[in-house]
């Protein structure tokens, strides 16, 4: 009986510290929610035809994204100046649909501690919901303070109901 209590103590005491670690290193879900700033969201007017999450902290890549983006914009707009040194850019892209009513959102963004924690959340039409017949490119690119820490992207889907 001594020996069973003993077992079940030390198991305690290890799932403890696991924990205590998990939590310590930002590995529970747990953090610091970052404050975004939208550069650009929408759906008709994105030259990007891939799906894509792209983390930008320098000039040459911010310029190329931002030129394969809006070439398809007439007149095409100026690069927004950023200072990568104070600021990085998360940009994701959902590909070509063959309708309108799909969306893609940066919901989210959690400094975990250990890494930062991008939540993306893409939305389809229902099947009851009206479309229009026309290619649409959904995007949103955001601004962020400068993220130092590895960037994961998590997805979630959601369908909206129409009718």
């Amino acid at each position: 009986m001594r020996r069973k209590l003993l077992v079940f103590f030390a198991v305690g005491v290890v799932i403890l510290v696991v924990v205590s670690v998990f939590h310590t290193f930002g590995l529970m879900g747990t953090g610091k929610r970052m404050q975004f700033q939208t550069v650009g969201m929408g759906g008709a007017f994105s030259g990007h035809g891939n799906s894509g999450y792209y983390v930008v902290d320098d000039d040459e890549s911010w310029a190329q994204l931002w030129k394969e983006h809006t070439q398809v914009v007439f007149p095409q707009p100026s690069l927004p100046d950023m200072d990568f040194s104070r600021s990085t850019i998360i940009a994701v892209f959902m590909g070509e649909c063959r309708t309108t009513g799909y969306g893609i959102e940066v919901k989210e963004i959690i400094d975990t501690g250990l890494l930062t924690v991008v939540k993306v959340e893409k939305t389809y039409p229902g099947s009851e919901c009206a479309v229009g017949m026309m290619l649409t490119y959904p995007y949103h690119i955001v601004k962020v303070d400068k993220i130092e820490k590895y960037v994961s992207f998590e997805t979630f889907t959601r369908t909206r109901e129409c009718g």
